[in-house]
């Protein structure tokens, strides 16, 4: 159920373009991918998650979308500038792939809860198995967007990582497919 390589190499060739066209607009700008697949806890239909990183005195989310309709990187119509948001911002649907790609500015803090979620996934291997699980269980019920009345992607892996830490067994610990069953204990948590 995880990604295959395969599934990894497409995705790093979308942020390959995207970032392409963002530093060929401003240089000094820094690209960072976070979110489920910087995690490598994603799913065939996730998105990717990008953040820029740079000094602007306003949010060039109306450029970037410029760019972005010059360049014809995205299907027709995909591109959506939320600028009203509490976090502002641009999405858009790959020509090539079909992924979908949230790209927010200046908000380094979705970096840093990746790596944290990277180190849990060291410290509970089962941990990944879990997620993808209950991730597919969530999608098939159209429970895994927050603006549809679900749970976001990392609030859900925080509630997989409670559960470990309030049930520490031994062999939860260890990469041990038959744990697996637990997770109707964590359905009930």
């Amino acid at each position: 159920m995880s990604p295959s390589e395969a599934e990894n190499q497409i995705r790093a060739e979308v942020v390959a373009r995207i970032e392409k066209i963002i530093l060929s607009k401003w240089n000094e700008a820094k690209v960072e991918v976070f979110g489920s697949y910087r995690t490598g806890l994603y799913l065939p239909t996730s998105d990717i998650d990008l953040v820029v990183l740079g000094k602007w005195s306003s949010l060039p989310l109306r450029t970037l979308e410029q760019e972005f309709l010059e360049k014809d990187i995205a299907v027709e119509n995909s591109i959506k500038v939320l600028d009203k948001a509490s976090v502002p911002i641009v999405k858009l649907t790959d020509k090539k792939t079909d992924i979908r790609v949230d790209i927010s500015f200046n908000m380094s803090n979705g970096v840093k809860s990746a790596e944290l979620i990277r180190t849990y996934v060291e410290k509970f291997p089962v941990l990944p198995k879990l997620v993808y699980v209950l991730k597919q269980f969530l999608l098939e019920r159209d429970l895994n967007e927050v603006f549809t009345g679900g749970i976001s992607s990392y609030s859900l892996i925080l509630m997989c990582i409670s559960f470990l830490q309030l049930h520490p067994r031994q062999d939860s610990i260890r990469d041990n497919s038959a744990n697996l069953g637990q997770i109707c204990c964590f359905i009930t948590f």
